[in-house]
């Protein structure tokens, strides 16, 4: 019980932190650029301030999955306990974001379909995978202060882990693909309900796919978190871990893309980005 609650410790540091660098960077940037009268309607978020909320958002996101797969895969939860922590950590995620994806597929879909520019996009790409690499850095770190038996024996292990690809390459291949796939399937089908109500519905999917999933591959479905939490895991080559996880999710979310009219679909980072405008001049 000791160690699970240490855990959740760490989650809830994590967000905690991440949380407190997003607000400062947005309090100092936004103040700037109001102090330089350079405001504008069109564009009403700074870029830096676009890059630093998706290397904070990113950093959480790693430093949670790691925090939980080790919790995971210890056995001190049970199946519906961990679907629940997965729900539960996934509304976190989505409530705390704002505008980052977290993700560079999503970044390579928004440049593809006219939405960022390439600059932007690449910047993006570029401090997620840098997150991804601190993220996992940092994991080890709070590891290595011994503040549970779990962390203490990870820790002796010199953090070793095991794939989580549990089956054929191509197989894995195509599950990712098809995680990736409906994801998006489902952004695009429920992009016309509120927000709340999306973020519950995306949440319980990430959760279903996890149960459905996380068995073959891990149900990981994103680039960046994988090359965090997998690619220095034991079991598989490099190679092959691309293969997995980076060309499964970029085809199953391309296909998703070229399966329904991008014309239709609103810029939803365009309209958190006009929300968080208007709670600034409030």
């Amino acid at each position: 019980m000791k160690d699970a609650l240490v855990s959740f410790g760490v989650l809830a540091g994590a967000v905690m932190v991440c949380q407190v660098l997003r607000r400062t960077a947005r309090e100092l940037l936004w103040h700037r650029r109001w102090a330089g009268g350079r405001q504008s309607q069109s564009n009403p978020v700074p870029v830096p301030l676009e890059v630093l909320v998706e290397l904070f958002s990113t950093l959480q996101l790693c430093i949670c999955t790691h925090e939980l797969r080790l919790l995971g895969g210890s056995g001190l939860l049970g199946q519906i306990s961990g679907l629940g922590i997965t729900y539960l950590i996934t509304l976190v995620h989505l409530t705390t974001f704002g505008s980052a994806s977290c993700n560079p597929v999503s970044c390579l879909e928004q440049f593809l379909c006219g939405q960022s520019p390439g600059q932007l996009a690449a910047a993006k790409v570029l401090v997620q995978f840098g997150a991804a690499v601190v993220a996992r850095r940092l994991s080890q770190m709070v590891w290595a202060l011994d503040t549970s038996d779990l962390h203490w024996h990870h820790h002796l292990r010199q953090y070793e882990c095991i794939s989580a690809l549990n089956t054929t390459v191509s197989s894995g291949l195509v599950t990712e693909f098809f995680c990736a796939f409906a994801l998006r399937t489902a952004l695009f089908r429920f992009q016309f309900l509120k927000q709340r109500h999306k973020m519950h519905v995306v949440a319980a999917l990430v959760t279903f796919l996890v149960f459905a999933a996380g068995d073959l591959t891990g149900a990981v479905f994103n680039p960046v978190l994988a090359y965090s939490i997998t690619f220095n895991c034991e079991g598989n080559t490099y190679l092959e871990y691309c293969f997995v996880y980076w060309l499964g999710p970029l085809m199953g979310a391309m296909t998703a893309v070229l399966l329904f009219d991008k014309k239709s679909v609103p810029n939803t980072d365009a309209s958190t980005e006009t929300q968080e405008a208007k709670e600034k001049r409030a």
